[in-house]
Formats: structure tokens, sequence, C-alpha cells
């Protein structure tokens, strides 16, 4: 999904046919929010008021979720009517400010239907933090941990979560908290200290990890600039194994939850490769007019290709 070209306008790229659809959503304004989940069809949305919803972008359907202002550590800063003007994070912050230092990844145990029977979890804070939420609940339960966290994936029936000093949890809904679980892997042996990871389901139902590092810094078009690492996770040893190649796979990572497709059902996909965006919210936050590159890492020879056809964007950031 890219920005759009107006505030009620949604555009969506289609890889298969090389080709840009533009989507007119009668309400609501999506070009003034952006975007900082995607799960089974639904976007998580932020407004310039910070309040969350679930959108779906085609039907327009939304259902609002609790408000940031029952996370920790955030109050509201009003005007003599009673407006909302600001923010409070530790000290003060605007609407982009908070975009990129509070809510930083959204995730859905499944897509919200007739039953309304969901949980919701999300990585929120310049810490890193979790909280979670259910269908109905006004306000967000944060979660008490010692880590700073990268991603969540919903697998097998419970949350899984990867955390930067690369330790993977799980988080099992269990009435009103959750069953916790803490796998030692042997993640540490490998040379990953930089970087982001993403976490990601494989065709056969295995967790894959993927480490994501920027090897230069700053704009560039050399095709080396990014270093893609995968492994795979057997859950009774608890042992990551290096994946080199994927085979007719193709992998999608990114602010949505990460997916994996077959390229014998997609074969227009390139196979043993990852599509990936440069979803880094502060970048966005900060310099809302940075050229940012969606892009295509080749396991093969370790090297970065362009998406034919599709070009830079700004701001929203993309999914």
């Amino acid at each position: 999904m890219l920005s759009g070209d107006g505030n009620s306008t949604a555009k969506f790229f289609s890889i298969v046919e090389k080709k840009i659809y533009k989507i007119q959503c009668l309400e609501p304004m999506i070009g003034k929010r952006i975007y900082v989940g995607s799960c089974h069809g639904w976007l998580a949305t932020l407004d310039g008021r910070c309040n969350m919803h679930l959108l779906n972008p085609l039907t327009g359907a939304q259902i609002p979720l609790p408000s940031v202002l029952t996370l920790p550590f955030i109050r509201d800063i009003n005007n003599l009517a009673g407006q909302i003007t600001n923010f409070n994070v530790e000290q003060d912050y605007n609407q982009y400010c908070l975009w990129r230092k509070f809510i930083q990844k959204v995730v859905l145990s499944k897509a919200p239907d007739a039953d309304n029977d969901f949980t919701i979890m999300m990585i929120y804070s310049h810490c890193s933090r979790l909280a979670f939420a259910r269908a109905g609940d006004k306000a967000w339960t944060p979660i008490s941990s010692p880590y700073y966290y990268s991603d969540i994936i919903y697998h097998n029936a419970k949350f899984y979560t990867i955390n930067f000093q690369q330790v993977v949890e799980t988080w099992e809904p269990d009435e009103l908290a959750f069953k916790h679980i803490i796998f030692i892997s042997d993640l540490s042996s490998y040379d990953l200290s930089r970087g982001i990871y993403y976490l990601v389901e494989s065709l056969d139902s295995n967790l894959m990890l993927v480490h994501k590092n920027k090897k230069i810094l700053g704009y560039t078009n050399n095709p080396k600039s990014i270093m893609c690492t995968i492994f795979s996770l057997d859950e009774e040893t608890c042992k990551w194994k290096r994946v080199n190649n994927l085979h007719e796979q193709t992998l999608f990572i990114g602010k949505n939850q990460s997916i994996c497709l077959s390229t014998i059902d997609f074969p227009e996909l390139k196979q043993n490769c990852i599509y990936y965006t440069n979803d880094m919210l502060d970048i966005c936050g900060s310099y809302r007019y940075t050229r940012r590159r969606i892009g295509i890492f080749c396991l093969e020879d370790e090297m970065t290709r362009p998406i034919d056809h599709l070009g830079y964007h700004h701001w929203p950031p993309l999914l």
C-alpha cells in the first residue's frame, strides 16, 4: 500500500501487474493517517490526534482502538477550548514525534469479524515496550518486561516476539492475561549486533527470523547497502538454523505482518528473495520528504534490486 494523492485516496501497487491502483475512500480521510500495522486486510492507523483505529481501506469500515492516553507516561495537552493540541511523553512531542517515538507496530490475532473476538499486541514507546488489548477494551494493558522489542507475529495461536537482545518469547492469550514462555535460543552465537529483526511463518508453518542490517548509512544506490540473514527455529531444541536458500519461496517484511508466499503459486514473484520496505518511522517523522526505497534482496548474490515500475515514495510509511 502506497501513500495516496489526496486525503480520500488509497493507492495499491500490484507486483504481478506492475501497476498502481487508486481507490477512492469515502470515509475516513485516509490521507491524513499513518499506518502502523497491517493484518488480514485491515490497517492499524493513527490520525492527526493520535486516535487509533483498525481500518479496512476497501470498505471504509473501521473499529476504534483504546486511546494512546491509556498507555503509561503519556498525557494530552489542551488549549483553552479543550481541544488536544499536543502530547507529553516524558517531554513535549508533536504528533509526528509521537508516531515515531511511541507507536511502532501493531499485530492482530485474527481478522475482526461478526463475533468481534480478537486480541491486538503492540510495540510502543522509544523503549520498544509491549502492550495488548482485546476487542472492546477501553484501555491498553502494558506488559512488564526488561527487553526492547523489534517484531511481533501471531503464530500457532500465540504471539511471538523478538527483542533486540535476540530473545524469542511466546505470549498465549489466557483469559485476562498471557501465558509467557521464553525461548533460550542460540542467536547470540551469530554476529547480529545491529539491524532490525522480523518474524515470519514459512509455508511449512515453521517460524523464521530475518535480520536486516543497513551496511551503508544514508541514501545510496549501492546494491550491497543492505544485508539480510534468515534463520529457522526448531522449537523443540530452541535452536536456530541458518537458511541459505528459500528455494521456491519469497518473503515480504516491513511494518505489515511479514508473510511468506510460494513462487509456484505466484510465478511473477522472484524466488529466493526478500521484498522489503524502508520502514523506519523515525526517518519518516523527522524527514518526511526523504526518498525511501522499496526493494528486493536476493539471497543468491546478496544484492538488492529495485521493484520495476514502483520508484520512490515519501510519506506516509508504506506497507
